[in-house]
């Protein structure tokens, strides 16, 4: 009995916030008048967004949070434990929570310190290698809706990266998805290619990197003995 309602809860939570989410999407006029879209949240206080990510079709507990910081699942819920929220892009837990945060910090522990950027197309990581190549990397969120790096990785759905050499025939480029939909299984996919290819056409420092990232790149180097370029000057220090 009880796994079946906590089955039942789950079965609500994913139904409300899918609802929300068209709601949200079809409705006409002015974008603040539109309904919220809803997120899926458990945990202590004001809770933590979650992700559906179910170890099999009958698994008691589906829902599943995530380290900030590291990317990696640190606990389990049940649909009971869990609850919707309206979408506030101002709260600060969420803002601890977006998968840029969570694949910078591991890539800046590597030595790649990544820019932030966006444009029409979306939010976007840059990063340049000392060979002149550069990499862009995004994903898409649970609906496949746009690219971003600011969704909640309990929102997680897809990565892809682009790496490109424009300097120097033959142009080369390689283009990769991360789209297993497992945030754990994803991001560390991801921050593996991105460490394989500063192996092979070297780090340097990022001009617009934030301060956080381009010391926890630095204090790589000084650690492992690694070198970060900087443009013509050399090694960073």
């Amino acid at each position: 009995m009880t796994k079946r309602q906590n089955q039942n809860y789950t079965r609500g939570l994913i139904t409300a916030r899918d609802k929300a989410y068209q709601a949200h999407r079809q409705h006409p006029g002015d974008a603040q008048d539109r309904p919220p879209m809803l997120r899926v949240m458990a945990g202590f206080g004001p809770g933590i967004p979650v992700a559906y990510e179910p170890r099999s079709k009958s698994d008691p507990l589906p829902w599943v949070e995530y380290n900030g910081d590291t990317g990696t699942a640190e606990f389990r819920y049940t649909g009971r434990e869990c609850w919707t929220a309206p979408v506030d892009k101002r709260n600060e837990v969420v803002v601890r929570q977006i998968v840029a945060r969570s694949v910078y910090r591991r890539l800046a522990t590597e030595g790649i310190a990544c820019a932030g950027w966006g444009d029409r197309a979306g939010t976007y990581a840059c990063y340049t290698f000392a060979d002149d190549s550069e990499v862009t990397w995004s994903g898409t969120d649970r609906y496949g809706a746009e690219v971003s790096n600011h969704h909640p990785i309990g929102e997680h759905g897809s990565l892809g990266a682009h790496w490109r050499q424009r300097e120097q025939p033959p142009y080369a480029e390689e283009v990769f998805d991360f789209a297993t939909g497992n945030y754990a299984a994803d991001s560390a996919a991801l921050v593996a290619w991105m460490v394989s290819l500063a192996d092979r056409h070297g780090r340097r420092h990022q001009e617009h990197a934030t301060a956080e990232d381009t010391e926890a790149a630095l204090s790589w180097q000084k650690s492992t003995g690694g070198l970060i370029f900087k443009e013509t000057t050399g090694p960073a220090h």
